[in-house]
């Protein structure tokens, strides 16, 4: 029998376990995507085309299962963190989406985004790093 790749049963299990963990939980991931995407552009490191970096840029499906299942069996609510953070990835997408590539104000956009989320309520460690986890 074939094994399944974790990204697989990541999706699987979060399947499994319900449709979806509601909108908060999707925006985040949604905007992790468009913080991420947006950089793809201007210097796809890793990647061999910026249409390779679009396709494969973090988080992974597998990655945004992680998260929705972190977030579904949480016992508290963490609305109030995952919407600042989202707040946080949009502008960075945004700003970033706003400059050339070549325009040193891109840097900027990230320094922005680290002292906004700095604003951010905190997550529990435990939370924060499981997070963590499901990122890497």
């Amino acid at each position: 029998m074939k094994r399944l790749s974790m990204p697989i049963v990541s999706v699987l299990v979060a399947l499994a376990a319900g449709c979806g963990v509601g909108p908060h939980v999707d925006d985040y991931n949604e905007s992790l995507v468009a913080a991420a995407v947006a950089g793809c552009p201007c210097g796809h490191v890793g990647y061999s085309s910026e249409e390779e970096c679009r396709a494969e840029a973090p988080p992974t499906a597998g990655e945004q299962a992680c998260i929705e299942a972190l977030f579904k069996n949480a016992e508290a609510n963490y609305e109030s963190q995952l919407d600042c953070r989202t707040a946080v990835n949009n502008r960075l997408a945004s700003c970033l989406n706003s400059k050339s590539c070549t325009d040193l104000a891109r840097l900027g956009c990230g320094l922005d985004a680290a002292e906004d989320l700095e604003d951010c309520p905190d997550l529990p460690g435990d939370i924060e790093q499981e997070l963590l986890e499901c990122r890497t």
